[in-house]
């Protein structure tokens, strides 16, 4: 197993399959949104909010450790469904880390199954010889919440290749944008991801890019109003506090889509934002 290293991120694992090789280039999830309006005041002094960017920090890397291990399991098989997958990520998940609970739906989405975002149910898949996936877990660790994506490529196709790698050079950009411009509203930075997936030559797959991330649940404790996610309508800055004054903490999330004159599929990438 040969180890590379990705910018801003953790050990990306490249490893080899029987048939294929599976490359870890290091790679939505609402509808019917209420879209009341929420005010939010700037975010007050640390305290307790730095017990819970520590809880979540730690979580995350509980999450980096199960995608691991995944990885090293070789999962991602020619031949297996996207069911199978799923599975038996569940059962390693708690076997290895102790939990069976997941604060979003657990995704393993293969080929043309790539280009829907969360909240679209895409018919079970089995994985080819020449293929492109992504798996998307929000594990629940100790009642606190994680979510990560990674994209992967089966075979060599120069295409998905490339695409694949386009992901996390999007993320850096972005995440590096947001860092010298914190207080930047959802609109703003859901602008410039658009932009820079553009300027990559892909186009962006869903109506927001960042979301709230903390103790199980945040959807329940801040609701799904536009104020907690990266997207057009929010004009809240994003350094901007919850109405009870807890600091809002952010997960970023990039999927691109393949001009479809190559292809029917896209890429996902998921990381913490402001952790």
């Amino acid at each position: 197993m040969k180890v590379f290293t990705a910018s801003r991120g953790p050990p990306i694992v490249k490893m080899p399959t029987s048939s294929s090789v599976v490359r870890n280039t290091a790679s939505t999830r609402r509808s019917g949104v209420n879209r009341k309006p929420l005010t939010a005041t700037m975010a007050p002094s640390v305290g307790s909010d730095e017990a819970l960017r520590q809880a979540l920090l730690d979580a995350h890397h509980k999450a980096v450790k199960l995608f691991q291990v995944i990885e090293s399991k070789d999962m991602l098989r020619p031949g297996r469904t996207e069911d199978d997958i799923n599975r038996e990520i569940f059962d390693l998940a708690a076997a290895q880390f102790g939990t069976r609970k997941y604060w979003h739906v657990r995704l393993v989405r293969t080929g043309e199954n790539t280009v829907h975002p969360i909240h679209v149910k895409a018919p079970d898949r089995v994985l080819k010889e020449d293929d492109i996936a992504f798996i998307d877990l929000g594990p629940v660790f100790e009642n606190v919440e994680a979510d990560f994506a990674r994209n992967y490529v089966i075979g060599s196709d120069p295409e998905k290749l490339k695409l694949s790698a386009a992901l996390p050079v999007i993320f850096n950009k972005c995440k590096t944008e947001y860092q010298s411009r914190p207080d930047m509203t959802g609109a703003e930075l859901y602008d410039f991801v658009l932009r820079t997936c553009e300027e990559h030559g892909y186009k962006y797959a869903n109506t927001y890019c960042a979301h709230l991330l903390g103790n199980f649940s945040h959807k329940t404790k801040y609701g799904l109003e536009d104020v907690n996610f990266a997207r057009p309508e929010n004009h809240t800055p994003m350094s901007a506090a919850a109405p009870n004054g807890d600091a809002r903490f952010w997960v970023l999330e990039i999927h691109i889509l393949q001009d479809t004159s190559i292809g029917t599929y896209g890429g996902f990438y998921e990381d913490l934002l402001n952790i």
